[in-house]
């Protein structure tokens, strides 16, 4: 979360989590974190190279865990 450069002047950065893996809630939660603060800054962000564990982990967690961090 903290190693991407939020202040770069670009329109869209993608964020590719090929051979990653999705664990729970917090990482969910991280990801909503970074997009949003891309999104705050008018960056759109794409989440790329899910596998299908994290991609419906994240599909169904994403927007509902505000409170989280």
């Amino acid at each position: 979360m903290h190693s991407f450069n939020y202040s770069e002047s670009v329109s869209k950065v993608v964020i590719d989590l090929s051979g990653a893996h999705v664990w729970d809630s917090s990482a969910v939660a991280t990801l909503d974190v970074v997009t949003a603060k891309f999104a705050s800054r008018g960056i759109a962000a794409e989440i790329t190279g899910l596998n299908p564990h994290s991609e419906k982990l994240h599909s169904k967690l994403s927007g509902r865990l505000a409170d989280a961090h």
